[in-house]
């Protein structure tokens, strides 16, 4: 009985996750490029917990379709997917890629996601700490994973720079031409801002697809930033066509 109301504990903790940061956790990367070449090796992740935590940590690690919790099948597989992590220590992680036919003229998405429960810091088979008291809450990090094929014709920086602005009824129209999936962080359209938002879904373009701006100026300058592999942001402008 005390075996089973642990383990629903555990299972009831890491389905809660709360954005894409927590204290006290962090992943070495903002983003996990797995390219054509790491199928065969692999592709190594750091976890880190912070010196400063008060205990250790129970971490779940799986990769995810959507950043929303979507729990199925992937090409991927994480090892291991559930450890112990210390108070200031880090854990590698190795995410391979299973025998699955991905697309091989464009980049494919997917989501790396770490979700961490306090424990007891006299091991995981404590019952005072993990029966007695109330479920703990765990919280997680959410990063993108893209799966990039080698040969794709064109740089990560060709592809941020070939985006293409059109004005439409509605707004304008921002084409992505290029086989990479371009992630936003700000985009100006004749000078005036544009909210962007994962929640949203206009902050980031799959490869040869678009997305529209409603109820913007439509002719003028666009000046935008979007984020590269390693988490920096390069700036663009082009005019709207």
């Amino acid at each position: 009985m005390r075996n089973n109301r642990f383990i629903q504990g555990i299972c009831a903790g890491l389905l809660l996750l709360s954005g894409s940061s927590i204290a006290g956790i962090a992943i070495d990367t903002t983003r996990i490029i797995f390219s054509e070449s790491d199928n065969t090796t692999g592709k190594s992740v750091g976890i880190t917990s912070s010196s400063q935590s008060l205990t250790p940590y129970l971490v779940k690690a799986q990769i995810l379709r959507t950043p929303y919790g979507d729990n199925g099948e992937t090409p991927f597989v994480v090892t291991p997917s559930l450890f112990r992590l210390e108070s200031g220590s880090t854990n590698q992680v190795r995410i391979m890629k299973k025998n699955v036919v991905l697309p091989q003229d464009k980049e494919s998405v997917f989501y790396f996601r770490t979700v961490a429960m306090p424990t007891s810091e006299k091991g995981l088979n404590t019952p005072q700490n993990n029966i007695d008291g109330a479920v703990q809450v765990s919280t997680g990090n959410v990063i993108k994973l893209f799966y990039r094929p080698n040969h794709l014709g064109m740089t990560q920086q060709q592809a941020m720079k070939s985006l293409k602005f059109s004005s439409v009824n509605n707004g304008v129209q921002v084409s992505n031409p290029s086989p990479y999936y371009i992630t936003l962080d700000s985009v100006k359209i004749a000078n005036k801002s544009v909210p962007l938002s994962t929640t949203k879904g206009n902050n980031m373009i799959a490869p040869f697809g678009s997305i529209t701006y409603s109820h913007v100026q439509r002719q003028g300058t666009v000046e935008w930033k979007a984020i590269n592999d390693y988490g920096g942001k390069d700036q663009f402008h082009a005019q709207i066509q």
